[in-house]
């Protein structure tokens, strides 16, 4: 029979979810906290999932116990000769995380039989990885999960969403189909709904669009994601953020949906009583994901010859509440 390794790198909301419903479908799953103390506390508590609202009385919680291990720990396991058939490595991280040491440690960590699977939003991480790791070896990740983390052990599983799973470089031949769909396979033993894409660039491109419309308003407003669909202004100016990336991707050669609009407005009615990832950084006084998000939309915009007024915007007004808190020394990056 096939042996599996996962290792999952980050122990943030998505980290921890896709963490804990691999480990409730019992499947191998290695988890590598960024910081020390939340390593403790995962190894001593374990991860307390819930399905549900966040607020919801009757959400059930069950705990999961993967193994917990650095990622120095999970980098020497593989170099001393893991045996796993195929070892996947899910990247959980936020994007200002993949640094030149993340990288080295995700090559460390990478073997023969290894895949790295790429969860972030924007854009940026894949090339940095490819630095290191070989692109064929590399699966771009889209999903469209809610999850929220109350503390440092918990994942609250609020909306139930679509994963697409593809090959960032289709050079690997037939080992890299048999990965794409023994990791589909895995997910959905998981209960992920996972898809396996041939055209992952554009999915990419199609979360970013709709994360560069939602998450900055959000975090520049304060409100829920819920509550753009309620102000007119607030509508109007997603309109506004979302034409201008649609038509970034499309001068870039890439596919979009012709009903990415209603997605859109249909993930804000599912995750109506969510706080964006970045409105939680700017809460939290953490670095957000605006470089790698709207920043990512400017720079190829500007490579293709377009300009994006309104994400210049947006950019500068994140950019300026991130100084904010810098200069009351609250900036952190996680």
């Amino acid at each position: 029979m096939e042996s599996h390794r996962i290792t999952v790198i980050g122990a943030g909301a998505i980290g921890l979810l896709f963490a804990a419903k691999l480990g409730m479908a019992g499947l191998p799953v290695e988890l590598c906290a960024r910081t020390d103390e939340q390593g403790r506390l995962l190894l001593n508590d374990g991860v307390r999932f819930r399905s549900g609202p966040e607020s919801s009385a009757n959400a059930r919680e069950t705990i999961v116990r993967p193994s917990i291990r650095t990622l120095e720990e999970a980098a020497v396991r593989s170099e001393s000769g893991d045996k796993a058939d195929v070892h996947f490595i899910l990247l959980a991280v936020k994007q200002a995380a993949v640094t030149a040491d993340l990288v080295e440690q995700v090559a460390r960590l990478s073997g023969p039989s290894s895949w790295v699977v790429c969860l972030q939003n924007g854009i940026g991480h894949v090339e940095a990885l490819s630095r290191r790791v070989p692109a064929h070896r590399i699966f771009a990740a889209v999903t469209t999960e809610g999850a929220l983390k109350p503390a440092g052990n918990e994942v609250v599983h609020t909306g139930v969403g679509t994963t697409w799973i593809g090959a960032v470089r289709s050079e690997g031949g037939k080992a890299q189909d048999e990965a794409q769909k023994k990791l589909v396979e895995l997910l959905n033993l998981a209960g992920f709904h996972t898809f396996l894409s041939k055209d992952i660039t554009s999915r990419v491109w199609q979360k970013l669009i709709m994360n560069s419309a939602i998450n900055p308003l959000t975090a520049i407003l304060r409100v829920h994601n819920g509550e753009l669909l309620k102000r007119r202004e607030a509508l109007k100016l997603m309109r506004t953020l979302y034409d201008e990336a649609v038509a970034t991707a499309v001068k870039l050669g890439l596919a979009v949906d012709s009903d990415l609009w209603e997605q859109l407005l249909d993930v804000c009615r599912k995750t109506a009583g969510n706080r964006s990832s970045m409105l939680q950084d700017v809460l939290a006084g953490r670095t957000t994901e605006i470089d790698y998000i709207t920043g990512g939309i400017i720079r190829e915009a500007e490579r293709a010859g377009l300009a994006v007024p309104s994400h210049q915007t947006v950019y500068l007004l994140v950019k300026a509440m991130e100084a904010g808190a810098e200069a009351d020394g609250r900036t952190q990056v996680l």
